[in-house]
């Protein structure tokens, strides 16, 4: 199993390693066999961005999940951490995404306006065993006599938890894979590798964040993600195609709060329509222009503040989030061959 499709033998012989170990840890093995582990196969990563091109290579939250599983792994050895603190760390990198709905991103804040349901809710609501999903998760917990209160704290943040820091630094084991993978986005199949190849891999970013000689390749990173929000996520037919599958479910009378719970193929049977609009979006014509509210994401990195501890990357890798107008005006045949995304 290749859960990137785009790492060199190096990286593939560490993933493959690390997936093995996975696998035979019989906790993780339970909760990746699980059907709501499974369903994250049918959720694609970038939502409805992913319906827009016919010639990329899609990624799922699945494949999203198992990586980060093996950066908590590959973490757990770099500090040598107790197989009990590193059950709890792979557990909670395996259950962070859990809730996702379909489109991940795309729909979720119409459903959190209707609904007030969020994929951490939906998450906590799995772990916990109050999911509309059953407990089949929440009993595989128990089984293995692991605490949901701590679990739970280290998804939120509220964990005092020293290895907690892989789950919560501002370049933690999460966005660590979904930037890099939200980056192959902007290739093709010809210049992927050449340009993935001029940028760390994800287990040289991760050692990086546990070693303060090597902040170049941690600034390396937070340049890249700036770049892949300003280029990829806020890109302005991404934005658009956000924009329209939240107005859909704004719209549509027929949407229930428990259709948040069901795989992208099962939302499609039912509203098949939306799919197949957001499949033309990027041929129509003379898309009127349009003012879309969003919330604009920088990542900047100050370097004024010299790092003692790691503690203090907050200091100096910032992200600002600021109310912002975005005007959409394009045309037909706005594709990625015809985007300069040249980082």
């Amino acid at each position: 199993m290749n859960l990137f499709d785009d790492f060199n033998l190096k990286e593939h012989k560490l993933e493959t390693e690390l997936l093995e170990n996975l696998y035979s840890v019989d906790l993780y093995r339970e909760i990746i066999e699980n059907s709501l582990f499974i369903r994250l196969k049918d959720i694609h990563f970038l939502g409805a961005i992913d319906y827009l091109y016919t010639n990329k290579k899609k990624h799922t939250r699945y494949e999203h999940t198992l990586s980060v599983a093996t950066l908590a792994l590959q973490y757990a050895k770099i500090k040598n951490l107790s197989f009990k603190d590193e059950k709890y760390l792979v557990c909670s990198a395996l259950l962070h995404d859990i809730g996702h709905a379909p489109l991940s991103h795309s729909m979720e804040p119409a459903f959190k306006k209707l609904f007030n349901i969020t994929h951490h809710k939906a998450g906590m609501k799995i772990i916990n065993g109050t999911s509309p999903l059953g407990k089949n998760l929440y009993n595989i917990l128990l089984k293995h006599q692991i605490n949901i209160d701590e679990i739970i704290d280290l998804l939120d943040g509220n964990s005092k938890k020293e290895y907690a820091f892989a789950l919560d630094n501002p370049i933690n084991i999460d966005t660590i894979d979904g930037i890099m993978r939200t980056y192959t986005y902007s290739s093709n199949a010809r210049n992927k590798n050449q340009k993935l190849a001029l940028l760390p891999n994800i287990y040289e970013i991760l050692e990086a964040t546990t070693n303060l000689k090597q902040l170049h390749i941690l600034d390396e990173f937070w340049k890249l993600k700036d770049f892949v929000y300003s280029n990829i996520i806020n890109n302005e037919i991404h934005m658009y195609a956000d924009n329209f599958s939240q107005s859909y479910v704004l719209s549509e009378t027929k949407i229930k709060e428990n259709d948040f719970y069901l795989t992208e193929g099962q939302f499609k049977e039912l509203h098949n329509n939306l799919f197949e609009k957001l499949k033309l979006l990027k041929n129509q014509n003379n898309h009127s222009s349009m003012k879309l509210n969003y919330i604009k994401r920088s990542y900047k990195i100050n370097q004024n503040v010299t790092i003692t501890n790691s503690s203090e990357y907050a200091k100096k890798y910032i992200h600002t989030k600021i109310a912002d107008v975005f005007n959409i005006s394009y045309s037909r045949n706005y594709t990625y061959q015809t985007l300069n995304l040249g980082y």
